[in-house]
């Protein structure tokens, strides 16, 4: 399970640099499917799922403090579109301790979100508990790029 020193010392932006590279290989003969059945395993402990702004808003307004930051894999493309995550409780005191995020009020972090409608909202846990909200670029994302290649990783309740 990834937790908050996973984001915070940076160990996730180089798990997903790996994934991002070992993706590559998965429609390879043999060698593909066992890649593909890793790769889910690694994703499947974020538990990536879609949500919309009305769900994200609850979360933020249930948690006990908000950070907001530029979104984490944005550090291994940084020529990629700007958007922000938005990080509650335990992450986001992870995140601005690493210098990473800054604490906002909880309207705040809502509009954080807003800033950036067409790109899709998703909720990663971290330490077993719903803690990141990403409104997500899908040119490079880990959890699009996965889906892309027929690795379902994205749950969406409305299915």
């Amino acid at each position: 399970m990834a937790n908050v020193n996973d984001y915070a010392t940076g160990r996730v932006i180089r798990e997903t640099r790996l994934a991002g590279l070992l993706l590559r290989f998965v429609k390879a003969p043999i060698a593909g499917d066992l890649i593909g059945k890793k790769l889910l395993a690694g994703t499947g402990k974020y538990e990536p799922r879609l949500l919309n702004i009305a769900e994200a808003s609850k979360l933020i307004r249930q948690s006990g403090k908000c950070a907001a930051g530029e979104r984490v894999c944005r550090v291994i493309y940084k020529d990629s579109e700007f958007t922000e995550s938005v990080f509650l409780d335990d992450l986001a005191d992870g995140m601005v301790n690493a210098g990473k995020a800054k604490y906002v009020a909880k309207e705040e972090a809502i509009d954080t979100l807003k800033k950036y409608p067409d790109n899709p909202l998703i909720l990663s846990k971290v330490s077993g508990r719903p803690l990141e909200l990403c409104r997500s670029s899908p040119d490079v994302c880990i959890y699009w790029n996965m889906e892309k290649c027929g690795l379902m990783c994205l749950k969406n309740d409305r299915d």
